[in-house]
């Protein structure tokens, strides 16, 4: 009997649940103010306000604590814009899933990557899905791995492939290869060719890196190893993207880190040189990360079923760059 009345109290819920009040509360929380909120929807600024009042009835609590200086989400109100937030994935999804319901597989897949994801293994599934479904279209954003778990975990991309060190649980994992990170410096560096240098040396360098490179980052193993060796100094440059930065090391602004098997080819080039060091730096996995619960189209199913061959066909061995 209890059953039964949970089960109609929630499908009450269910059926009296206003989506617009709440994509209108997830567009409110994203922009952080009435005014930008209305401009996005179209609508007028007493219309955002109250569909903010009357979800605040529904759920019988403030969602937004707002004042002249103030907007900030209540408990209440994070935890519900957690929700919607996978809630407007799932539903943006729908239109997609079912438009790309056809004999031949002409869907879209979006994946979001670490700006240092290389390896053959991604290389030969891009490849492969292209050659087997060249009706089928693919868009790659380059993002942190923090905000790959966020996507996946909303469920507005297909997958995503990047760092993994601090796991949402709900979201799985696969690893596709290991790497590790070296310093690196340009010509016109002093330590430039220098086989043999003291910490005292590597030092006294400007430094450049990763935003993602402190204590509680994407790259926090490494920041820890960095400044147990004594590099400690505020970075003169910072850049998400691999090829920004590894531009600021070549030019001499500052050594800096870059994964060893992306930076040797510039090394044997002469446009690099990996600075030698008495320190463990850390091997990191990059993985195929991806959200059970996404309801994928064709092409996105057919490219995480690609990407697994790929990963299957190589040995651990094969695919470490250490």
């Amino acid at each position: 009997m209890d059953t039964a009345v949970n089960l109609t109290h929630t499908d009450r819920f269910c059926r009296n649940l206003d989506w617009n009040l709440l994509f209108v509360f997830f567009v409110l929380v994203e922009e952080k103010s009435v005014t930008k909120a209305a401009k996005r929807l179209l609508v007028s600024q007493p219309a955002v306000s109250n569909a903010l009042k009357r979800l605040e009835a529904q759920f019988d609590c403030t969602l937004i604590e707002r004042s002249a200086r103030r907007f900030a989400l209540s408990e209440a109100g994070r935890l519900l814009y957690e929700e919607a937030a996978q809630m407007r994935g799932s539903v943006s999804r729908i239109a997609v899933a079912l438009k790309d319901v056809t004999d031949e597989i002409t869907g879209h897949v979006t994946i979001s990557v670490a700006t240092h994801a290389e390896s053959p293994v991604i290389d030969a599934a891009l490849r492969q899905f292209h050659t087997n479904h060249p009706r089928a279209t693919l868009s790659i954003q380059v993002v942190t791995s923090g905000d790959i778990l966020t996507a996946v975990r909303r469920k507005t991309v297909t997958c995503g492939i990047g760092l993994a060190q601090n796991k949402v649980p709900e979201l799985d994992y696969e690893m596709i290869y290991r790497e590790r990170f070296a310093l690196y410096c340009g010509k016109s560096s002093d330590l430039f060719g220098k086989q043999i240098l003291t910490s005292v040396d590597v030092v006294a360098q400007p430094y450049v890196t990763f935003p993602t490179d402190e204590p509680g980052g994407d790259m926090h193993d490494f920041a820890v190893a960095r400044r147990d060796f004594g590099i400690t100094s505020t970075p003169v440059g910072r850049s998400y993207h691999l090829e920004e930065l590894r531009r600021l090391i070549e030019i001499g602004v500052g050594i800096g880190p870059l994964p060893f098997h992306v930076a040797q080819r510039y090394v044997a080039m002469g446009r690099l040189w990996e600075i030698p060091i008495a320190a463990d730096l850390p091997v990191f996995d990059v993985s195929l990360i991806t959200n059970p619960r996404t309801c994928l189209n064709p092409s996105e199913s057919a490219f995480i079923d690609i990407l697994r061959v790929k990963i299957a066909e190589r040995s651990i061995q094969e695919r470490s760059y250490l």
